[in-house]
């Protein structure tokens, strides 16, 4: 209708352009009025509705009775509005977080934790030190707390942190050829092995490259430091006792104990002498073990 109006006023010729102007405003209101915008979209998109209208052409328009204006119908509900689903992800959240933060302490725990294989002689002797413990009774194994040099390694005085003993710590020297084979043999054989007259064998350490075998502190050190000691003279009663103890040792590795323990490497510097004059045999990183039967057919 409007359409046409406009239409029948510019194709006369004779009408007056200012009113045309005019009408041609009010044309604009009215089309502006009755104008209204509106969205499109599935979810999350703003409805509106016309409840009602009241115009006129001419004059004021009539009011419009609120009372007797239609509802509006019911919003529709998403399912992604439900409160549940917020439950869900309340829920899920600290569970994720939870679950990565476990994911990251495996990841690094394996990364910088090495994982070693047990072998049969490291079951005998499950007493395994830590390495850390072992570095500062010791010093960090510096030389001043040498006591004695042998031919698989050296022996570091040290007193364990936690507990506050005295310890000996022997360094085995770790070559291609040699070094494993003497550590374990000395764990293998020592480890199982209790007797007033030998070496009492703590515990050992592995790490990296060092070999480590932790043994009771003795002071008096060993039997040829004190036979060719210039400061010191044993008398016979100190030497008999020495040599009771030497043989005392050797025959229960021969034959008292459960196997027959062949030392291989019997001499004064592998006796350690403590504050009574007792002898302690020591070193088995040459010793072989056979069984009874075994070594009375040899």
């Amino acid at each position: 209708m409007i359409l046409d109006e406009w239409k029948r006023l510019y194709s006369n010729t004779k009408t007056n352009f200012r009113e045309v102007a005019i009408k041609g405003i009010m044309m604009a209101f009215y089309v502006l009025v009755f104008c209204f915008s509106a969205s499109t979209g599935k979810r999350k998109a703003s409805a509106h509705y016309i409840l009602g209208w009241s115009f006129a052409l001419n004059g004021v328009a009539p009011p419009l009775d609120y009372a007797l204006l239609p509802k509006p119908p019911p919003k529709e509900k998403h399912s992604q509005s439900f409160p549940w689903i917020k439950v869900i992800i309340g829920m899920m959240s600290p569970l994720t977080f939870t679950l990565l933060c476990l994911f990251l302490y495996v990841t690094l725990y394996k990364r910088y934790t090495v994982f070693e294989t047990l072998e049969d002689w490291e079951m005998d002797c499950p007493h395994r030190f830590r390495y850390r413990d072992l570095h500062l009774a010791t010093k960090g194994f510096v030389e001043s707390q040498l006591i004695g040099v042998g031919g698989f390694g050296s022996v570091y005085k040290g007193v364990l942190p936690r507990t506050g003993t005295e310890v000996a710590v022997k360094r085995i020297l770790r070559t291609p050829a040699k070094g494993m084979r003497e550590f374990a043999s000395e764990i293998e054989s020592l480890g199982r092995l209790r007797h007033k007259n030998l070496v009492n064998l703590q515990g050992w350490c592995k790490h990296k490259n060092d070999l480590l075998l932790v043994y009771d502190y003795i002071p008096n050190g060993s039997l040829d430091s004190l036979l060719f000691s210039r400061s010191f003279v044993l008398d016979w009663d100190q030497r008999f006792r020495i040599l009771k103890g030497v043989a005392v040792g050797l025959l229960y590795l021969h034959e008292e104990w459960e196997q027959v323990v062949i030392h291989r490497d019997v001499k004064s510097s592998n006796f350690l002498i403590d504050g009574d004059f007792n002898a302690h045999l020591g070193d088995f990183g040459l010793a072989r073990l056979y069984s009874k039967t075994t070594f009375k057919d040899l």
